[in-house]
């Protein structure tokens, strides 16, 4: 629980600078209001401590009463500190301006003070009009993806080519789920929604790849009584990912397996026709690469989770962190991963700029992964461009129809 305590200090450090900026934008005051604008910050700032703390440690499964009042402290410091990046660059551009006006201005010798008060004030008039039309345009924006986006997930079926995959598996399908996050805000209701819509797919497996937990070990069981309705014929398997090893690595593969949910870490197991016990694919299953990096667990070991298997069978491995392709397609045929939740907030696209991997199907020689946007939030529970996912993945040996 130190991490999260340490997360919910640093969101409320980054609320103790982000407000009094956007405050004295959309207000200027004067030196002696100063005071009052410092007990108010202080006020703000240790509401929102005891409520993320709250929020990290006590609150129940699925948010209890305080979960719209958590979901706001968390939307409110993500929208201020973008307001503060703009005051930033209003600051600069009004400065640039205030300089250009100041060269056209001493070209027809006006008076320093007359030059310093118009510069003050456009630079002063261009900073709280940026600040409010951050404001008005960002609230909306962000409280539909809180009530709408977020819960508006969608079903997707893919068809994924696998070379060598018997013909006795052709059609074999898989539902994906991951990054559930069940928690503070994927609670009892959107976890029951997802777990109907899974039901209505009937796909031959079920597999989760990782995050099933957000953080809190308290919500575990609960957690594991929801999940405990997911069926399907060949199974339900399930992975670790980082926010599991945060949670307690042992503790959710425990739970898993309590509710008949086979956890691979870093194993795997061979699938026959109609998604039973044999040879012919290989289901496997690797630890989180932030594992070692947390300091719970050793990572992922594809050699030991591949050990007695046959070489010349194919292999879907279940892998949380896309990143890991890289590495190991040259042995699998399919990876299916999670982690990025599409970008989770993607304006303009920009998480396709900083990441290998965002979401969808990507392809490499032989080998392809899918990485799925996921359920669940993570900070901010807030989409936007990234609609939360569930997918229905059918294989085949034939090169797959375009969808």
């Amino acid at each position: 629980m130190a991490s999260s305590l340490v997360i919910s200090l640093i969101t409320t450090s980054t609320l103790a600078l982000t407000f009094p900026v956007a405050a004295r934008a959309l207000r200027p005051v004067a030196p002696r209001d100063g005071r009052s604008l410092g007990l108010v910050t202080l006020g703000v700032v240790a509401v929102a401590v005891g409520v993320e703390v709250f929020g990290r440690t006590l609150a129940p499964f699925g948010g209890g009463p305080l979960r719209v009042l958590i979901g706001a402290v968390r939307v409110s410091v993500l929208l201020l500190f973008g307001c503060l990046l703009l005051v930033v660059a209003a600051e600069l551009l009004g400065r640039a301006l205030g300089v250009a006006t100041w060269v056209a201005a001493r070209s027809r010798t006006l008076p320093v003070e007359h030059l310093t008060t118009r510069m003050e004030s456009r630079r002063a008039l261009l900073t709280q009009a940026t600040t409010a039309g951050a404001l008005a345009v960002g609230a909306p924006v962000f409280l539909r993806g809180g009530l709408w986006s977020r819960t508006d997930f969608e079903v997707r079926t893919i068809e994924v080519a696998i070379a060598g995959l018997p013909a006795e598996l052709e059609g074999l399908t898989l539902v994906q789920l991951t990054d559930l996050h069940l928690g503070v805000f994927t609670g009892p209701r959107e976890i029951g929604a997802v777990i109907d819509r899974v039901e209505a797919l009937r796909g031959d497996l079920v597999v989760i790849t990782g995050d099933i937990l957000d953080h809190n070990p308290r919500h575990i069981p609960e957690a594991m009584r929801a999940l405990s309705r997911l069926r399907a014929r060949g199974g339900v398997h399930a992975i670790l990912g980082n926010h599991d090893h945060y949670t307690g690595p042992a503790k959710v593969a425990q739970g898993l397996r309590s509710v008949g949910i086979r956890a691979h870490i870093n194993g795997s197991m061979s699938l026959g026709p109609d998604g039973a016990s044999g040879r012919g694919l290989i289901l496997a299953g690797v630890d989180d690469v932030m594992a070692p990096r947390i300091g719970t667990g050793a990572g992922p070991d594809l050699a030991a989770a591949l050990r007695g298997r046959d070489p010349d069978d194919p292999v879907v491995l279940l892998a949380h962190n896309p990143v890991l392709f890289d590495d190991v397609r040259h042995r699998v045929a399919l990876q299916l991963s999670g982690h990025t939740h599409g970008g989770q907030i993607n304006t303009f696209g920009v998480a396709g700029s900083l990441l290998p991997y965002v979401s969808g199907l990507y392809r490499r020689g032989d080998a392809s992964l899918y990485v799925s946007r996921g359920i669940g939030t993570t900070g901010p529970p807030v989409r936007l461009n990234a609609a939360p996912e569930i997918v229905r993945i059918a294989l085949t040996a034939r090169t797959p129809r375009a969808s």
